[in-house]
């Protein structure tokens, strides 16, 4: 049997192959794994239903995603490759795991590094609790631990900047819109004293009906005096007291129109009084209103602000984890022999 072309090509070659190399060639990997967890307490609590499933309530699991997605990146990568020396360490192992060698298919580029570090990088999520596990796998304990210490660091500063932003664009818009409105009151302010000022009068409205009721008092005195006039001048036509009120009501009739001829200039600075004082109020309300989209602006970034906490800092493992050397080795057996099985 051992002659056999078929047992030797599809049993023996390959599991002397898996020998030789799980059993001598294979470099051992080294897995740092840490521990953590993103929250964010200002969003909604857990329902019943999550808390019946055992699921967790709040962003956890949503957080995780995000970190997931930040140590899969192209920006997480750039930020450990020259400082960590991937390519170096990542080039240690043997010539078939080995970053370069036939892992990558021979390739030594900057991209096929960064697809190498992906596959060294395993972040796991566990829906229930959202609790992240990251595991960092390198040739070296040490280095493993390194690079995840790292990795685990540049993702802290990570939230932190997606807080920063997060809450300098919401809320800084909200602020600027804010302080607009507060310098175009101050404006309005300032133009409403200048105006006092030029004018005497604090309310022009005020002075206008005022005027307005000295007129309807004065008319009224004309008209009064005129009628008494012409009483006594049909009783008593050479009465002297007639005169005296036909000169009193010329006098009444002088104020009369000298306080009319005040009208016009008075109805022009009454409308630019107004003016003033509609943007002035307007822009109160606005004010208000600017106050209550800056508070929303800061309870908003602070609903959509996400706390990593490490639960468990990185290893460093005095043992290496890979490669399964026996479960390789008894899994290339069993393949083979099904194989051949099925073949002969």
């Amino acid at each position: 049997m051992l002659r056999r072309p078929l047992f030797i090509a599809v049993v023996l070659v390959p599991n002397i192959l898996a020998l030789v190399y799980f059993g001598l060639i294979a470099t051992p990997v080294y897995t740092s794994t840490a521990t953590l967890i993103v929250l964010n307490p200002k969003q909604n609590g857990p329902s019943l239903s999550s808390l019946l499933s055992g699921a967790s309530g709040d962003s956890s699991e949503q957080g995780g995603y995000i970190l997931r997605e930040y140590f899969r990146s192209w920006d997480a990568f750039r930020r450990v490759e020259k400082s960590m020396k991937l390519a170096d360490n990542f080039s240690l192992a043997d010539p078939v795991s080995r970053f370069g060698g036939v892992a990558t298919m021979f390739r030594t580029s900057d991209l096929a590094l960064w697809r190498y570090f992906q596959k060294q990088v395993d972040v796991d999520i566990e829906q229930k609790s959202g609790i992240v596990t990251v595991n960092v796998n390198a040739y070296d304990p040490g280095y493993a631990n390194g690079l995840a210490r790292q990795l685990l660091a540049q993702a802290i500063a990570h939230m932190d900047a997606m807080n920063a932003q997060q809450q300098g664009d919401v809320v800084r818009s909200a602020a600027q819109r804010k302080q607009a409105i507060e310098a175009a009151l101050q404006r309005d302010l300032a133009a409403l004293a200048q105006f006092r000022n030029q004018t005497g009068t604090y309310d022009p409205k005020q002075l206008y009906q005022s005027n307005l009721e000295l007129m309807n008092s004065l008319a009224l005195k004309a008209a009064e005096l005129k009628s008494q006039r012409d009483a006594i001048a049909r009783a008593t036509p050479n009465n002297p007291q007639a005169d005296n009120l036909d000169t009193a009501t010329q006098s009444v009739r002088g104020d009369l129109a000298s306080t009319a001829r005040s009208f016009p200039e008075m109805a022009r600075s009454s409308s630019r009084y107004e003016k003033l004082l509609v943007s002035r109020d307007t822009n109160i309300t606005l004010l208000g209103q600017a106050n209550q989209a800056l508070q929303q602006a800061q309870a908003s970034a602070e609903q959509n602000r996400y706390y990593l906490n490490v639960i468990s800092n990185p290893s460093e493992p005095r043992t290496p984890e890979k490669p399964y050397r026996l479960a390789w080795i008894a899994g290339t057996l069993l393949a083979s022999l099904l194989l051949w099985a099925l073949l002969r």
